[in-house]
């Protein structure tokens, strides 16, 4: 695809310069918070120009009104589980299936050959930057494990590479800790090739939707969707109720049925049982207003309120509790309400039906910057939070009501 064509306003440009000069004496989280706030601002909107790139080389691949036309008008105002219909033009644009973008040019993320695949070696970028140090664990005091539970929680939605047969056997250095002789890592599938481009710039597909739609728990497809879903008319997700206790319903052998089970671990249970619950309530609470509605219609309803609760816990307390930084802080709530604020926001309404910076970025106008929406290889790169997770070991209990073992730290 050709460059993107969205182009920052003179007055953003002006921006660009002025903080250039600044960052050179003091960079921005050296600034005050809304100076450090504006900065970042400025970085967005330079970035959101120079590198967001599409992972194919025309946009034809994202399909048209005349391929996949839109048979089902629920999908007007509904989720699709394959995540298809959020732009009409593009309907094929973020659904499952479909590459991730890039944050630089194609022809600059060309496949590695060997050498430079293990140059520098892996296990020793590893080691160096990632393995804990000699004194152990350093707890951020101002979190706790469910802050890990909910990143991962979150990711599970946006992304999950396809997996070839294939392995890489990983070079191990010549004193390394690696417990074994040997480590070896499936090889992420790429793509088949659609375009001469893609022989020298593979790109990958996710198997999940990229939208912020909560497929961890609804899945990915409409099928998957149809399979979690309960029988009865209120559009509810099935839940498995003990005496005293709710959880996530197991198949014959033992494993969640959810949209997307992978890594399970306690964290992940309580989060995954937390918000099928939050859904059927939100679905009680549909039913008795709209008495006549059927089981699509409040379900639908109840997948994009929680969906957009999701979103806001994650906007508004999980990351600015991670990254507990005053621009960062005020940026989060700027994202959320706009330099309105939640009060005048409240009060009023959007004032502005298009600025994101006014009123926020919930209710705003649409807007992809020049290129088909994804997420991209980068963002899922920069994803590793091992670092948040203590050292101690899990150990499993056997809840004889259910017969199957979960792990609790």
């Amino acid at each position: 695809m050709e460059s993107p064509n969205f182009q920052p306003t003179l007055f953003e440009r002006i921006f660009f310069r002025i903080f250039y000069f600044i960052n050179l004496f003091v960079p921005w989280d050296k600034l005050p918070g809304f100076l450090g706030a504006f900065n970042l601002n400025s970085m967005r909107t330079e970035l959101r120009a120079n590198n967001l790139h599409d992972g194919y080389a025309s946009c034809a691949a994202q399909g048209n009104t005349l391929s996949h036309p839109l048979e089902d008008r629920r999908f007007l105002t509904a989720r699709n589980s394959d995540g298809k219909f959020n732009s009409l033009e593009l309907p094929l644009m973020g659904c499952s299936g479909m590459r991730f973008g890039r944050n630089f040019p194609r022809e600059y993320t060309r496949k590695p050959t060997e050498r430079e695949l293990w140059t520098p070696n892996p296990r020793l970028v590893s080691e160096r930057f990632m393995a804990r140090k000699p004194e152990g664990f350093i707890p951020a005091t101002s979190l706790n494990l469910l802050a890990a539970a909910w990143i991962q929680f979150q990711v599970h939605d946006w992304f999950q590479h396809e997996i070839s047969n294939e392995v890489y056997d990983i070079p191990l250095l010549s004193e390394d800790k690696w417990p074994r002789s040997s480590m070896t890592l499936p090889r992420t599938k790429p793509d088949e090739v659609l375009d001469p481009s893609d022989i020298e710039c593979p790109g990958y597909k996710n198997k999940n939707t990229a939208w912020w739609d909560g497929s961890q728990i609804y899945g990915s497809s409409e099928a998957v969707t149809q399979s979690l879903r309960t029988t009865d008319p209120d559009g509810k997700l099935s839940l498995s109720e003990g005496s005293k206790q709710v959880f996530i319903p197991r198949d014959s052998s033992g494993n969640p049925r959810t949209g997307f089970s992978d890594n399970w671990w306690t964290g992940i249970e309580m989060l995954h049982t937390l918000f099928a619950m939050e859904h059927n309530a939100i679905c009680e609470t549909v039913r008795a207003a709209h008495p006549d509605w059927t089981g699509d219609q409040i379900f639908d309803k109840a997948r994009l309120v929680t969906s957009a609760l999701m979103a806001k816990i994650h906007t508004l307390e999980w990351t600015p509790a991670i990254l507990a930084h005053p621009a960062l802080q005020i940026g989060m709530n700027v994202n959320w309400w706009g330099i309105a604020s939640e009060t005048l926001t409240k009060t009023l309404g959007r004032i502005s039906k298009t600025s994101e910076t006014i009123s926020g970025i919930p209710g705003s106008g649409v807007n992809h910057f020049g290129v088909p929406y994804s997420l991209t290889e980068e963002f899922v790169s920069v994803y590793r939070m091992h670092p948040l997770i203590p050292g101690k070991p899990l150990t499993y209990v056997v809840v004889p009501e259910f017969q199957h073992s979960r792990a609790t730290l």
